[in-house]
């Protein structure tokens, strides 16, 4: 009898093993070849973007590190050009100002193609397609509170601030105040200046909720956030166009692509799909929605047939 169960256990091992979809379901395929490790910075539309990165990898069958909500990108640059993280989406507005001092470029393709050129010259790392979403900077005030002074445009806003100097506070990150397309650069074409007592600095994330608030009259944000629209936020016209372009791409080490050379048309499916509307959607539902970055990703890309 125990020989009978021995043999018994050992058919069942060997069944499992040579057809593993006995054991509940299609074998997945695992790649060989580098561990991918997606890295992201540490806010909403990064979170999700990341997460789309990690889960179509890994519904395809590579091996994936995860490194989401690594930090910015003064964090995140050097540790994917030390080979320590393999890719993240990046926005080719910031390469181009922050990395390379470069002009603000306010068309995408060019935009994209001398981050490309740059990066694939300088640092072993090349980009995949960009998407449609431009998340650049945009002034945001309460709506009924730019109704009632009648600031339509960043010019109204400059103008009423030059004659009130004083009654208009501001919202914004240290890295906003101090970068060459942040407030600086947008004072001097508009020719005007926030009341350096009314500037509140906080993380990005708090400038939403400090508007909502009523702790500021004005605050930076990001065009491509849902809790624009959803807090009743309008953004300023930028009638002179001093913001440049930002579109996302996927920044990867130039070893990965040739480890596996089919990644940029697999990725290339996501950005394809990220329009300013549809990337605002998403980071609604985790910001107002309060759903996990992750699971936000998961959905999109099942509503897309991207991943099972």
């Amino acid at each position: 009898m125990k020989t009978l169960i021995r043999l018994t256990a050992l058919t069942a091992l060997l069944l499992l093993t040579v057809f593993p979809a006995l054991a509940g379901g299609a074998a997945e395929v695992t790649r060989e070849g580098p561990t991918i490790s997606i890295a992201s910075k540490a806010w909403t539309e990064q979170l999700i973007l990341g997460n789309m990165l990690l889960e179509i990898l890994r519904s395809e069958g590579y091996p994936v590190e995860d490194r989401t909500g690594l930090g910015e990108s003064d964090v995140i640059r050097p540790a994917l050009h030390a080979g320590q993280v393999d890719i993240y989406w990046e926005y080719t507005g910031t390469t181009l100002l922050t990395l390379m001092e470069h002009d603000p470029v306010g068309d995408p393709d060019e935009a994209f193609n001398l981050v490309k050129e740059w990066d694939e010259q300088n640092n072993n790392v090349t980009w995949l397609d960009y998407a449609p979403a431009n998340n650049t900077y945009t002034i945001m005030m309460q709506e009924d509170e730019a109704e009632e002074l009648g600031l339509e445009t960043i010019s109204d806003l400059a103008a009423y601030i030059r004659e009130n100097p004083e009654e208009i506070s501001f919202g914004t990150n240290d890295e906003f105040y101090e970068r060459q397309d942040g407030i600086r650069g947008l004072e001097e074409l508009y020719d005007f200046e926030f009341d350096p007592d009314g500037v509140r600095f906080m993380t990005t994330g708090l400038t939403y909720g400090a508007l909502r608030e009523g702790q500021v009259d004005a605050a930076v944000g990001f065009g491509t956030d849902g809790r624009i629209p959803a807090f009743g936020f309008i953004n300023l016209e930028d009638d002179k166009q001093y913001f440049p372009v930002y579109n996302p791409a996927p920044v990867v080490r130039v070893e990965i692509v040739e480890a596996y050379p089919e990644l940029p048309d697999l990725i290339g499916q996501i950005a394809a799909l990220l329009d300013g509307d549809t990337l605002a959607e998403l980071n609604r539902r985790v910001d107002i929605d309060e759903v996990e970055p992750e699971d936000v990703a998961v959905a999109f890309l099942r509503e897309n047939d991207l991943i099972d």
